[in-house]
């Protein structure tokens, strides 16, 4: 039997979800998911805990911990890539990695058609990203990127020939952008569904579009070793973007880029 972990605190929201994996068989045993503005560092752990032990498991029971690396809030990635680094290295288990961004369009696996992400990227920018669902299953289209939402909205609404669902904390601030800008192409999917759930924690995770890949780190451990694992940003953080400046060029990041790269 094995017993998969996966968390997301990319956004405000925290979703947490265990999954356990018998043959070909996959069940979800427990999730959870809960708003926690400025507190994922001291909310995430304990409700992993209580989660484990509300499905009758220990840490130990644990086989391969899988993480959102992004994009999303840069200091909610960290905390969750940082926890489950230390998490996945004290257990002595494979760490996977999952999207943000595809945990939200998992949450319409039982739609048939586009799904549009709007992930808040803070700075006045969005990170949007297309995905075609069907039959329980979501493809994402585009690589991660930023823009600014009208920017986003118009390059939607030069291409998109048929309607979008749209999705994401980026509504928030900007649903009446991409309203405007699509028209009746666009709809906008109920509030409570714009972040991640345990649930599709787990969905994002075993759709395998992340490196490591949970299905990778299931057949061969050694691929997906924690310290091999980096977050998503898309770009700079303020941080390397005023030492840019300063220093008149753009130093390593040390993190992966949109396309999963260093």
């Amino acid at each position: 039997m094995t017993y998969v972990l996966a968390f997301d605190a990319a956004t405000e929201h925290v979703a947490i979800g265990i999954a356990r994996i018998d043959g070909e068989t996959r069940t979800t045993i427990a999730a959870t998911d809960f708003s926690a503005p400025r507190a994922a560092l001291g909310r995430l752990l304990p409700a992993t805990r209580v989660l484990l032990e509300d499905a009758g498991l220990a840490p130990r029971d644990i086989s391969v911990v899988a993480v959102g690396r992004g994009p999303g809030s840069f200091t909610g990635v960290r905390i969750a890539v940082a926890t489950a680094k230390g998490l996945a290295h004290g257990l002595g288990v494979p760490l996977a990695g999952l999207g943000t961004l595809d945990a939200v369009a998992w949450r319409f696996r039982d739609v048939t058609g586009l799904v549009g992400v709007v992930g808040d990227a803070m700075r006045g920018e969005v990170y949007p990203c297309l995905f075609r669902c069907a039959d329980g299953r979501c493809e994402r289209l585009d690589e991660y990127h930023v823009a600014k939402p009208i920017v986003a909205a118009e390059a939607w609404a030069a291409t998109l020939t048929e309607p979008v669902l749209l999705a994401g904390n980026g509504l928030a601030k900007y649903a009446e952008v991409f309203e405007g800008t699509l028209g009746a192409r666009a709809s906008i999917a109920p509030e409570e569904l714009w972040t991640p759930s345990g649930e599709s924690v787990l969905d994002a995770a075993f759709a395998g579009h992340q490196e490591p890949s949970l299905a990778h780190a299931l057949a061969d451990p050694a691929s997906a070793d924690p310290g091999l694992l980096l977050p998503v940003y898309t770009r700079l953080s303020d941080a390397e973007e005023d030492e840019a400046k300063r220093a008149g060029a753009v130093p390593p990041t040390g993190v992966a880029g949109p396309d999963g790269g260093v």
